[in-house]
């Protein structure tokens, strides 16, 4: 089993989910996070981006399962995904 952890992060498109995925990339994580569409997604160098919207219950099955078969495990998971109701 590799020594670095595998972390699911949701929601990194901006805010406490993208600041979460770069600090753990740079404390040597394997990082995964997760965004709504990710033809608009903007990249983020060495993480794993995966599309996911936590609103849709298939949705996050997928995504959880892409993960699974890219890392083989999740160590750490980080729910930052939030919808906002205007």
């Amino acid at each position: 089993m590799s020594e670095h952890k595998v972390v699911l992060i949701t929601g990194v498109s901006s805010g406490i989910g993208r600041t979460a995925a770069l600090a753990f990339k740079a404390s040597g994580c394997q990082v995964f996070g997760t965004v709504r569409d990710i033809n608009s997604a903007s990249p983020l160098s060495g993480i794993a981006l995966t599309e996911m919207d936590v609103r849709d219950e298939h949705s996050v099955q997928q995504a959880i399962e892409r993960v699974m078969a890219k890392a083989g495990r999740i160590d750490v998971l980080v729910n930052s995904a939030g919808v906002s109701l205007v």
